[in-house]
């Protein structure tokens, strides 16, 4: 969550120094609100990145942005010079696009987003009471917003653990919920908030005793590495 008007911020840092001021909205867009996170946040980028809920996960993603920027790359101009050439084997293909317009039309609908915030609220309560009730709240934190909530695994020190990370993931799929990450979806509702607070609450008492006795103890397989990392 961006602190001080973070954003407000490095937006004006842009414009005084004549750099364009671009957002990432590749996971936020579509979830935060129809109109992304920068409607969210009341920031408005010189260009930005849409994609992922986009089309609910169909291969299309989309560049958008001020107009004066956005016409560099056109067409449109007779006799304006071309600034990049573009050209995609598969460009033509449609089925992308078919899905970026019906989902679209099913999240105005259905009031996904609604949802999707309304749901990742009372999941993040579940989660810090069933912390609070396994005695592992200060090691296992809820974060986020509540569309797209997350958490840290703590060691007794304060310090994040991958193994801790590892041994939760591992213990959720043995409950039956695969959740290394929060991935909210308009499917989830009621039902699945159940089940996911009872492999909570079986998962958190292992990661309690991991906790006094030490996660070595109760990791059989390697933990779980960042994605991005500078060795393998």
């Amino acid at each position: 969550e961006p602190k001080e008007n973070f954003l407000q911020k490095v937006k004006e840092l842009c414009a005084r120094n004549g750099i364009v001021f671009i957002l990432d909205e590749m996971i936020t867009g579509f979830r935060w609100h129809l109109k992304g996170a920068q409607h969210y946040y009341g920031v408005t980028p010189d260009l930005c990145t849409f994609g992922k809920a986009m089309a609910n996960g169909y291969s299309v993603s989309c560049i958008a942005g001020r107009r004066e920027i956005m016409e560099l790359g056109s067409i449109h101009n007779e006799g304006a010079e071309r600034l990049f050439l573009l050209s995609t084997t598969h460009g033509g293909e449609m089925a992308g696009l078919g899905a970026f317009v019906e989902t679209v039309a099913f999240i105005r609908r259905n009031g996904v987003v609604e949802h999707l915030w309304e749901y990742g609220r009372k999941l993040m309560n579940m989660m810090r009471r069933v912390a609070e009730h396994q005695g592992v709240a200060e090691c296992f934190k809820v974060c986020g917003v509540p569309c797209s909530p997350n958490y840290l695994t703590l060691d007794a020190e304060g310090s994040a653990s991958l193994p801790l990370r590892t041994l939760f993931s591992r213990e959720m799929l043995r409950n039956g919920v695969l959740m290394p990450w929060i991935a909210l979806s308009w499917r989830h509702g009621d039902e699945e908030l159940q089940i996911t607070e009872k492999a909570l609450d079986a998962a958190l008492s292992v990661y309690r005793k991991a906790l006094e006795d030490g996660v070595e103890r109760y990791l059989d397989e390697p933990a779980i590495k960042p994605v991005f990392r500078k060795y393998n």
